[in-house]
């Protein structure tokens, strides 16, 4: 058994390897660079990218509904609290978008509205607010023409509402408007006006609001709906809303009933000594360890660096070809994408965006498929990778808890358990 782990990285996958290797005895050290993307996420739960599911239940003409996942999510998720996601053979949730459309979901954070546990014909109210991520007429008619609104008949309708009680109100950052919903008085006089608004607006079965349910509270809109006695939830945040913030708040509940610590300090380099491995930090001083976990996030989260030859040259022409992308830190890996290894390339300028940036049909962009290449989640005894930071793997959260868990659990020395197969 591996007595003592260092954990790169505390997204989702950082935290499921966490939540795996303390389960199992391991001291664990747990290093975190700064913020990545599960801590940008909007609250949408996946475990494949929703647009795969989407066109295939449109080729099928059936209702997509939910399928199984591996017991150990089913774990992770009831300790983390946060996130709701349909059992077995559920209709899979569908979230409003601030883009005006219904999408697909495996799940959700409980904060968001599911379309689909709303009945059929339901009236879905949305209030007026004069914020700039927010139009609720414009956003009603929108959703109201979505192919699945119409085919369950849901009605979205913008009422008046007085919500903002000062006059900043209309312009901080809708996280900071979330924020001020975890105070419970604050939260009272916003129910109070959402009463009133409700009373004006008549018979309601639902009620969509912005991402303003709470920051570090992620019972919000739980204390919402009983104060109502109505449906109340969230549209589909974009980067950077309070879906993220309430991950950062679950996550620190779960440290806590773990007994683990999140160090902010950089990681740059990672190399074994003998039957360990040492991880240099920002203070230059190495920490040793038996086995390490690299959850540091692909190029969304910057764990993976895009780093073409011609970036280094300036006005000249680029002195050799490279490599175009490299890890965020120095550790015995190789990077792979599309099945290749990124060991030797030629280019003067690195890969056609114009080309490979973008998705086409099932395959992804090479800048969210580029990554770490490794035999499941291992990459050589005591050293493994989870999340983002793996190559060729789907970039949703719930796989970033699957493989930080297989991870977690094979540096704890849990035997059987480097394979990765799918979530």
């Amino acid at each position: 058994m591996f007595e003592r782990v260092i954990v790169l990285g505390a997204g989702a996958a950082g935290l499921g390897a966490v939540w795996a290797a303390t389960a199992r005895g391991a001291d664990v050290r747990w290093l975190d660079g700064g913020v990545g993307a599960s801590s940008l996420a909007g609250g949408a739960v996946d475990d494949r990218p929703w647009e795969e599911i989407a066109r295939a239940a449109e080729v099928l003409g059936q209702q997509p509904l939910a399928g199984p996942l591996p017991a150990v999510i089913g774990d992770f998720v009831r300790d983390f609290e946060l996130w709701r996601l349909p059992a077995e053979g559920e209709p899979l949730s569908r979230l409003a978008t601030e883009a005006g459309c219904v999408r697909l979901a495996r799940g959700h954070d409980r904060a968001l509205l599911d379309l689909a546990r709303v009945s059929p014909g339901a009236r879905v109210l949305l209030p007026r607010l004069p914020r700039p991520e927010w139009d609720a007429d414009s956003l009603a008619r929108a959703l109201s023409c979505d192919p699945f609104a119409e085919s369950r008949r849901l009605r979205f309708e913008a009422i008046d509402a007085t919500l903002l009680k000062f006059v900043d109100e209309e312009r901080i950052a809708a996280a900071d408007f979330a924020a001020r919903h975890d105070d419970d008085e604050r939260r009272g006089w916003f129910c109070d006006r959402l009463r009133e608004a409700l009373a004006r607006a008549g018979r309601a079965d639902a009620l969509l609001v912005g991402p303003w349910l709470g920051a570090a509270d992620i019972d919000v809109a739980q204390d919402l709906k009983r104060r109502l006695t109505l449906v109340v939830g969230e549209v589909l945040g974009n980067v950077g809303s309070a879906a993220g913030l309430r991950f950062e708040s679950a996550r620190t509940r779960l440290c806590q009933k773990l007994g683990a610590r999140i160090e902010r300090v950089h990681a740059r380099r990672v190399a074994r000594r003998g039957d360990e491995f040492a991880v240099w930090l920002d203070d230059d001083k190495p920490a040793l360890c038996d086995a390490v976990v690299i959850a540091v996030g692909g190029v969304a989260a910057g764990g993976v660096i895009y780093e073409p030859p011609e970036q280094r040259s300036g006005q000249d022409i680029a002195s050799a070809g490279g490599v175009p992308f490299r890890l965020s830190l120095k550790a015995p890996v190789r990077l792979r994408v599309a099945g290749k290894l990124l060991d030797v390339v030629s280019s003067m300028h690195g890969p056609t965006l114009d080309e490979v940036a973008w998705p086409t049909d099932a395959d992804p962009s090479h800048l969210e498929a580029v990554g770490i290449a490794c035999e499941g989640v291992e990459i050589e005894r005591g050293l493994y990778a989870a999340g983002d930071a793996i190559a060729d793997r789907p970039r949703t959260l719930l796989q970033a808890v699957y493989s930080g868990a297989l991870a977690g659990a094979a540096a704890a020395g849990e035997p059987g358990q480097v394979g990765l197969s799918s979530a």
